[in-house]
């Protein structure tokens, strides 16, 4: 009787092991530190992540670089930039996704349901902590420099459960990174160059400079130029700076981005300006526009290694001769997002202008 009591407990709880077991990823206990030394506790990876707040352009752009991203995202941030939604693109279930602007509050984001809302870390102690009082994990990605894509790649990885993916991709970037610094190590002189963003307010143009933490002006440096406005901002942001200043420096180079209009058109403009004629930039031909397809390359978005060799090349055009663009960025897109070389022709091409 003893015997048969034991068969049958053995009989009913064995096929709940075997469940267990093949659920396993599903169940599996995932723990995260964060950007902001905060642990993320998730029962099980996440089927349902919303990505909202100011910079979701660049916070979006990493997730999907993970092929589970556009199974799992419900609810998404604002991405557009001024050319449309490159998220569109990489996720054909995009229209049925909840759509959430920048100003959204709390409650808004509850409706998405999701089991992680991820976000840039300036927004800990603003919106994050409002929706963390909600009882919903938040996770802060930091997405601002080299070294930190590394750390916010490995933390996604385990956030899809895709620890191989992040790999590749931190991968692709130190790889990059290393083509553009052994080249440049041979460089004797670092020519002068300047790097300004161009913004238009009520029909007056404003030249503003990247403080030096920034990677605007870590790109420069890695792509072998000096940075000519380092010391002219100390602090946390863009700074205004007045043509007779830029005239004083006199810069050999300078690259310009234009978030809210056409880049393009700016740089023309500049160029047909009797204001600017002298400068040595103009004179080497030297006065260029940063390229932009959905965003500009100069951003902390995923792109910005892209914008690294294109500065390199145009900064030190003998040292990368070799380097096609085109083909680069073709590249990055097929390997990165899983672009097909129709989507590269149609989407990023024709707003490359190439």
């Amino acid at each position: 009787m003893k015997k048969y009591s034991f068969l049958v407990l053995f009989i009913i709880i064995f096929p709940v092991v075997i469940i267990a077991s093949g659920n396993k990823e599903i169940n599996t206990f995932i723990e995260v530190e964060d950007t902001t030394g905060q642990i993320v506790k998730l029962e099980k990876i996440p089927e349902r992540i919303t990505f909202v707040g100011k910079a979701s352009n660049i916070v979006a752009d990493a997730l999907y670089m993970f092929p589970e991203a556009g199974s799992r995202v419900v609810g998404v941030g604002n991405t557009n930039q001024r050319n449309g939604d490159f998220i569109e693109v990489l996720d054909p279930d995009y229209s049925n996704k909840i759509y959430l602007e920048h100003s959204v509050g709390p409650e808004q984001i509850a409706v998405t349901n999701p089991d992680l809302v991820i976000m840039k870390n300036f927004h800990k102690n603003g919106l994050g902590a409002s929706i963390s009082q909600l009882g919903i994990p938040v996770l802060y990605l930091n997405l601002e420099t080299p070294e930190s894509y590394v750390k916010d790649f490995e933390m996604l990885g385990k956030i899809f459960g895709n620890p191989r993916r992040a790999e590749e991709l931190i991968q692709y970037y130190r790889e990059q990174q290393d083509y553009v610094s052994m080249k440049i190590n041979k460089v004797n002189a670092n020519p002068d160059v300047l790097f300004i963003y161009h913004s238009t307010r009520d029909g007056v143009s404003a030249f503003n400079i990247p403080p030096e933490s920034w990677i605007q002006t870590r790109m420069v440096t890695m792509a072998g130029g000096n940075p000519l406005w380092v010391d002219a901002n100390p602090g946390n942001g863009w700074s205004k700076i007045s043509l007779e200043q830029i005239a004083a420096w006199n810069p050999e180079q300078i690259y310009i981005v234009a978030y809210k209009e056409d880049v393009l058109e700016v740089v023309e403009s500049i160029k047909q300006s009797s204001e600017w004629q002298e400068l040595r930039a103009l004179k080497n031909d030297k006065l260029k526009a940063f390229p932009v397809d959905f965003y500009s390359w100069d951003q902390s978005d995923s792109r910005w290694i892209l914008g690294l060799k294109w500065l390199a090349k145009q900064i030190h055009p003998d040292l990368f001769s070799e380097l096609n663009v085109e083909e680069m960025t073709k590249e990055f897109f097929r390997d990165l997002y899983f672009l097909t070389d129709e989507q590269y022709e149609k989407e990023i091409k024709t707003r490359l202008g190439w």
